[in-house]
């Protein structure tokens, strides 16, 4: 039996309320400029008050698998959501 390191990229829905624009693009420009992804899923920091929700949007987008000791990860393989190799 091998042992594995699995890293999921699960889809995730963040609703970012009250974004004034003249176009649906230069809102979502906007929205993007709006919420630090990275604070906000790194560090588990409360979102900003423009932002109503976070949650899982029931998806996977695809996955990264490393061998236990490959050290230099020469195995690892993504794949997507359908479990193929990318």
């Amino acid at each position: 039996m091998h042992k594995y390191h699995v890293h999921l990229y699960p889809i995730v829905r963040v609703l970012v309320r009250d974004v004034e624009a003249e176009s649906q693009v230069e809102a979502i420009k906007k929205a993007e400029s709006r919420v630090d992804l990275t604070r906000l899923f790194r560090h588990r920091a409360l979102p900003p008050a423009s932002v109503a929700s976070v949650e899982y949007a029931d998806g996977i987008d695809g996955f990264l698998v490393d061998e236990d000791g490959d050290t230099k990860y020469e195995k690892s393989t993504f794949y997507d959501a359908e479990y193929l190799p990318i």
